[in-house]
């Protein structure tokens, strides 16, 4: 069997990202269900340079973070988006529902290249401060979207407050504001 080019380029999985219809039950529910948490969100996340195709795209939602286990989860609520490429991949019928799987890479452009070149065209990237990220459809290829990241020192420093907050956490305050 010959080893896909997308495997050595994809190590472990950084997050699990959910579109819901409200942030607060679905935090609420991980909470309850799985353990998981605390939950940091922010409501309509300012991104940069939010592009589709080379063209500019909007892509306006609410999301919370937490971590469970070695993973994170996001809840996203999308409230607005365009043009038509992003919304239709964006859109998801039946919350909540998994909507992709993120990547932290260290060669960004190297992953999204294959990803193109593999079948899973990259719908949206963005900037948020010096993270820079990009979503793929990858419904032929894995069932879900894929989200990939540059792996960044203000990204590791987010991910690790993240990770920090949820040792010993004792299941209080578990839906916590973000001032971005």
């Amino acid at each position: 069997m010959t080893e896909s080019p997308i495997r050595p380029l994809l190590h472990q999985v950084h997050h699990f990202g959910y579109v819901v219809d409200d942030l607060k039950v679905a935090v609420d529910h991980a909470v309850r269900t799985t353990g998981a948490g605390p939950f940091f969100f922010a409501e309509h996340v300012q991104l940069g340079e939010v592009t589709s195709g080379g063209k500019p795209a909007l892509f306006d939602h609410s999301s919370a973070i937490g971590q469970l286990g070695d993973v994170r989860i996001e809840f996203m609520i999308i409230h607005d988006s365009a043009p038509s490429a992003v919304r239709e991949a964006l859109a998801v019928p039946g919350t909540p529902r998994l909507h992709h799987v993120a990547w932290a890479v260290e060669d960004w452009d190297d992953v999204v290249a294959t990803l193109e070149a593999e079948g899973a065209p990259s719908y949206m990237q963005a900037r948020f401060g010096t993270m820079h990220t990009s979503y793929h459809d990858a419904s032929d290829l894995f069932g879900h979207h894929i989200e990939v990241h540059h792996r960044t020192p203000d990204f590791e420093a987010f991910f690790q407050m993240v990770e920090d907050a949820s040792i010993n956490w004792d299941g209080s305050d578990a839906f916590r504001a973000l001032s971005l």
